[in-house]
């Protein structure tokens, strides 16, 4: 079995550092970020979410899943600090998957392939309505209660009652929903998860734009699991990396569109025809060294 990991984990290497060559010519010099499809893609110049700030820790530190395109992660990390901010004294969001340093397959996801995704944990209270840490092994019913973890190496029995946190969890959804840098997509839950958040925020949530965006965004998977033990985020691909082969599956939210569909005044300059042949005559980038990569 280790064997087969080890193969499995070397292919996904090879493969990666193959698209990476394969496309370097579709890249200019120095370029960053995603390429292809969430399940079928890789990215380049990563940027890895450190493994702990202000709002959040990783829940796998010592594992290399860490990274995604400049996007994901910077939103990500201004979500993160907004709850911390909101909410002092709060225990930090515990972050999960992102992906691997140049994308490609992931041994416990169809997606996360190309830095446009990543996994947190809820935010939880105890039965008195105090925060405590999350936990990704804890799935919520429609009414916000914590079930009996089903993982094979999840604890045995909950040590306490554990209840959904409305309101720091609507004000991590909010916060993405609202900054139009994220390029947030999808907020994948369940349907009872995105019942709760869409209650508390009728009640709480001054703004009806934030309303409207995240009765679209937040979406149960059609396939798959339900996602009620953790969020998922996916980011558009930015305008630039569109031009360089990122493609969306799904909808490009109206409020999204100028973003993602046009290529802003701070991207590069048109290239007139002799700097065009110059530069298409010049040698590809090296790909990575491929024995490096996949010891990673």
């Amino acid at each position: 079995m280790r064997a087969f990991c080890a193969f499995r984990t070397l292919a996904s290497a090879l493969l990666a550092c193959a698209l990476l060559f394969a496309t370097a010519g579709c890249f200019g010099h120095g370029e960053r970020g995603s390429y292809g499809m969430p399940n079928g893609g890789l990215v380049r110049g990563a940027s890895a979410l450190d493994k702990s700030g202000p709002g959040y820790l990783l829940a796998r530190p010592t594992e290399p899943t860490r990274f995604g395109n400049a996007t994901l992660v910077g939103a990500l990390t201004r979500a993160f600090a907004s709850v911390n901010a909101r909410f002092p004294g709060t225990p930090r969001m515990r972050v999960g998957d992102l992906g691997e340093r140049w994308g490609g397959g992931h041994a416990r996801h169809g997606s996360h392939r190309s830095g446009r995704d990543a996994d947190v944990i809820f935010h939880a209270t105890d039965a008195a309505g105090v925060p405590v840490p999350g936990s990704g092994f804890l799935a919520y019913d429609r009414l916000g209660v914590a079930r009996a973890p089903v993982s094979s190496d999840a604890p045995a029995a909950l040590a306490q009652p554990l209840l959904f946190d409305a309101a720091r969890n609507w004000h991590f959804v909010r916060t993405l929903l609202m900054d139009d840098a994220s390029l947030t997509q999808w907020i994948f839950c369940s349907r009872g998860v995105k019942a709760i958040l869409l209650t508390y925020a009728i009640e709480h949530e001054p703004d009806p734009e934030a309303l409207m965006r995240a009765a679209t965004v937040l979406h149960q998977p059609s396939v798959g699991r339900a996602h009620d033990d953790h969020f998922h985020i996916r980011v558009l691909c930015s305008a630039q990396e569109r031009a360089t082969g990122c493609t969306d599956y799904g909808p490009v939210w109206p409020w999204l569109r100028d973003r993602v569909e046009q290529i802003g005044p701070g991207d590069p300059e048109e290239l007139d025809d002799r700097t065009l042949v110059r530069l298409l005559l010049e040698d590809l980038p090296q790909a990575p060294d491929t024995v490096a990569l996949a010891g990673r």
